[in-house]
């Protein structure tokens, strides 16, 4: 395609100049002051009321096709200086000297690399992405014509036939694609996890040596282990494993078990070879009590397989990572009003999805109590049914979040506190020396009657069993 530029004349004409890649903005002026009688040396060129520089190339100078230029009055006669000229050889070596503006390629050649360019069959002299090939074109090209009028400039002479410098040098060949392998030790899941990893958008999450060697260990459905003897099988009886439960302070930890597997968790009630759950009611809504420091007691003496990462553990971490690094990168720009809309949806699937709602209040002295509340009751409610469990029943108190500390207000219902499905919240009387760690919190007849965390989570399993099986039958 052609390219033009419209110059805008002093006398408030307009002067179309073709143009190529390679031309200077200076010859660009020259043309067209010498269409209308202008004096070159005493005018610029302006865009955007911009002086633009009439040295660079018009491929280097930043300027759209068809663009309007505007030829003012330069505020001075431009004068030429000589200019320092360096040439690089083929060899490396460098020659320097100075030149005037109006000197030729040829006479440059000539008085730096005379010795040179006689064994030279096709001498080519390469400026920033102009070639002057030959020693006739060389005569003809002068450093002016080049955008060459002061300061420095750097050339190189090469020895190449023209039919050669369109060829492209040191071109990168793309590698042959290797045919994909199918690698059965390593879990399909780790492999999501390395292209997840790897990503920019990503989450940060990358697989190492070592958890690639726990999932091995703890995958054996992956692998084809050999078949063992029938004796083998009645010395080695498989161990039940104990069940595993999550919890966490907020919303999206839930404790319910995939409807596949609750024939499975049925059996494993009946298993005399597991020991059940300490479970203690203590009063209303389900209530437990149970102390954080016995349940770290229990903790210390879990081998070291506990910690193993499986496959389950990796998955979760994967569609959390990909949960939290996806969520709101992408999201639109929200009004108010819409992002109160958005909220009062996401409440009303929660209450479509969790009929019940599991709180645990936190005291100072490490003991929590555990109940079962309705999504739709306020905080009130739950402050009523701790206060019935407490030493000094007719001391004010406050419930709180962490961290930061957040004092819950009394007339918000749980759900709009986002405590669904389950939550955990502090305790604290409003005098701070009542809430001295050595202090009891609790009345000593219900801190006898401790049930394991172990079986606060057991308590909230039945209790939601129970229930779905109710509503299924009805």
């Amino acid at each position: 395609m052609d390219k033009r530029v419209t110059i805008l004349l002093p006398n408030g004409r307009r002067q179309n100049v073709s143009v190529t890649a390679n031309m200077t903005l200076l010859e660009i002026l020259e043309t067209a002051c010498s269409k209308h009688g202008y004096d070159a040396e005493e005018h610029c060129l302006k865009f955007h009321n911009k002086v633009v520089g009439l040295t660079q190339q018009f491929r280097f100078s930043g300027l759209p096709n068809n663009c309007v230029l505007e030829m003012e009055q330069a505020e001075k006669r431009r004068t030429l200086s000589n200019v320092l000229v360096c040439v690089q050889l083929s060899d490396g070596s460098r020659q320097q000297a100075d030149f005037s503006p109006n000197d030729t390629v040829w006479l440059v050649v000539q008085k730096l690399c005379e010795t040179h360019v006689k064994g030279y069959e096709s001498p080519v002299i390469i400026y920033m992405r102009s070639e002057v090939i030959g020693h006739d074109q060389m005569r003809q090209t002068t450093l002016k014509s080049l955008g060459i009028l002061e300061g420095r400039a750097m050339m190189r002479l090469i020895d190449k036939k023209p039919e050669e410098l369109k060829t492209q040098a040191n071109v990168y060949k793309a590698p042959a694609a290797r045919p994909p392998v199918d690698n059965d030790d390593q879990p399909s899941t780790s492999r999501s996890a390395m292209a997840a990893g790897g990503s920019g958008g990503g989450g940060g999450f990358a697989l190492t040596s070592n958890m690639i060697k726990n999932l091995k260990r703890t995958a054996p459905e992956e692998s084809e282990p050999e078949k063992p003897s029938e004796k083998a099988n009645q010395e080695q009886q498989p161990q039940p494993e104990a069940p595993k439960y999550d919890w966490g302070s907020g919303s999206g930890y839930s404790m319910h078990h995939p409807p596949g597997r609750k024939q499975e968790e049925n059996e494993g009630d009946d298993n005399p070879g597991r020991p059940p759950p300490v479970v203690n009611v203590i009063g209303p809504r389900q209530a437990v009590l149970f102390s954080l420091d016995e349940s770290k007691k229990n903790a210390d003496d879990l081998p070291d397989s506990f910690f193993d990462l499986t496959v389950n553990d990796l998955k979760m971490v994967l569609r959390e990572l990909k949960r939290t690094s996806s969520g709101d990168d992408d999201a639109p720009l929200l009004t108010a009003k819409l992002r109160e809309l958005e909220r009062q949806k996401a409440m009303l699937a929660k209450l479509n999805q969790y009929k019940d709602c599991v709180l645990r209040i936190q005291f100072p002295d490490r003991f929590v109590l555990q109940g079962i509340f309705k999504p739709h009751e306020p905080l009130s409610k739950v402050e009523e049914f701790v206060r019935e469990f407490l030493t000094q029943p007719g001391e004010q108190f406050h419930l709180f979040t962490i961290p930061p500390k957040k004092v819950l207000p009394s007339n918000e219902t749980l759900l709009e506190l986002n405590f669904v499905p389950n939550a955990i919240v502090h305790f604290g009387f409003l005098k701070d020396s009542l809430n001295a760690v050595s202090n009891r919190f609790v009345k000593e007849e219900y801190a006898k009657q401790l049930t394991s965390e172990e079986g606060a989570h057991y308590v909230v399993q039945k209790y939601r069993l129970t229930r779905a099986t109710a509503v299924e039958t009805s």
